[in-house]
C-alpha cells in the first residue's frame, strides 16, 4: 500500500477552490474598475480639467495638458488591472509609435477597454468618439475638455476637425468597426477612415488587438468574465503610405479598394481566413 490514492482528490479540491476564488477576485475588480473608470472621469472633469482650465488660458497648451492628464491615468489604470491580477496585458513594437506624426491609427476593436490601452501608450493622440458620449454623465466632459472629435454624422464637419488635427502633426485614432465586434464574427469596416486616409494622404499605422478569452465585447454585460485571466495583445504592425492608393482612379474607388484589404488583412491577422 502506497498510500497516494487520495492525493490527486486533495489536489483537485484545491484546484476547484482556487479557480473559484480566483474569479470572485476579479469580478469584484472588474465591478470596482469599472465604477472608479466612471467615477473618476467625473471627478477630473468636475475638479482636474477645471483646475487646468483656470492656470491655462491657451486652448491649445489646454487640451495637450488635459489628453496628457488622460494618458497618465489610463497607464495607471492598466497597470492595476495587470498587477492585481483581474486583467493582463501585453504590447509588441510600440516604438513605432516614435515614426508617428500627423497619422491614422487604425485598430480591431474586440473589447470596452481597447481605448484605454492604447491611449495609455499615446500621451497626445486625437480620437473621433461617438457623439452618444458627449452627452454621457461620467465621460461627456472629459471628452469635451480634451477636445476629440464628435462623429455625430456631418461629414464636412468631421474632415474639418480631421484635417486641423493632422496638420498640427496629431495622431488620429480610429476604429474602423465603428463599434465592438461581436466574437467569432469577422471584422466589417465602415468606409470613414479610408475617406480620411485618401483625402488628406494620410499615413496608416496599423494595431492588431488580440482578446484571449474575449471579455467585455460586445452585448457582454460588465460582470460576464471569462472562468480565466484575459490576456490582451496589442502589436503595432506595419505602417501605409498612402501613396500607393493615390492613382488616377475616382475616390470612391480608392476608399472601397483600401477598405475591402484592410478588412482581409485582419482577417488574416485575426485568423478568421
Amino acid at each position: 500500500m502506497t498510500g497516494r490514492g487520495p492525493a490527486p482528490r486533495v489536489n483537485g479540491r484545491a484546484t476547484i477552490m482556487y479557480r473559484r476564488l480566483n474569479y470572485c477576485w476579479r469580478l469584484a475588480g472588474t465591478g470596482i474598475a469599472f465604477a472608479s473608470f466612471g467615477l473618476g472621469g467625473l471627478f477630473m472633469t468636475l475638479v482636474v480639467f477645471k483646475i487646468i482650465a483656470v492656470v491655462t488660458p491657451d486652448r491649445n497648451l489646454r487640451i495637450k495638458r488635459v489628453r496628457h492628464v488622460i494618458y497618465s491615468t489610463f497607464r495607471l489604470f492598466v497597470y492595476m488591472l495587470r498587477i492585481s491580477g483581474v486583467i493582463n496585458s501585453r504590447f509588441y513594437a510600440v516604438e513605432k509609435l516614435n515614426k508617428c506624426r500627423g497619422a491614422l491609427i487604425v485598430a480591431n476593436h474586440p473589447s470596452l477597454l481597447d481605448t484605454v490601452f492604447l491611449m495609455s501608450q499615446m500621451p497626445n493622440v486625437q480620437c473621433i468618439i461617438k457623439y452618444e458620449l458627449w452627452e454621457n454623465r461620467f465621460l461627456g466632459g472629459v471628452m469635451r475638455a480634451a477636445g476629440y472629435i464628435r462623429n455625430d454624422g456631418d461629414v464636412q464637419a468631421l474632415l474639418d476637425q480631421c484635417k486641423n488635427s493632422l496638420e498640427m502633426g496629431q495622431n488620429i485614432l480610429i476604429f474602423p468597426e465603428g463599434t465592438r465586434t461581436v466574437p467569432g464574427q469577422r471584422v466589417k469596416f465602415q468606409r470613414g477612415f479610408a475617406n480620411i486616409a485618401v483625402y488628406f494622404s494620410t499615413p496608416i499605422q496599423l494595431v492588431t488587438i488580440k482578446c484571449d478569452p474575449s471579455t467585455l465585447a460586445k452585448g457582454s454585460p460588465w460582470y460576464d468574465i471569462p472562468s480565466r485571466q484575459s490576456l490582451f495583445d496589442i502589436t503595432f504592425d506595419e505602417q501605409l503610405d498612402m501613396s500607393d492608393y493615390l492613382r488616377h482612379e475616382p475616390r470612391s474607388i480608392k476608399v472601397r479598394r483600401l477598405t475591402d484589404e484592410l478588412e482581409q488583412y485582419y482577417g488574416r491577422k485575426l485568423s478568421y481566413e
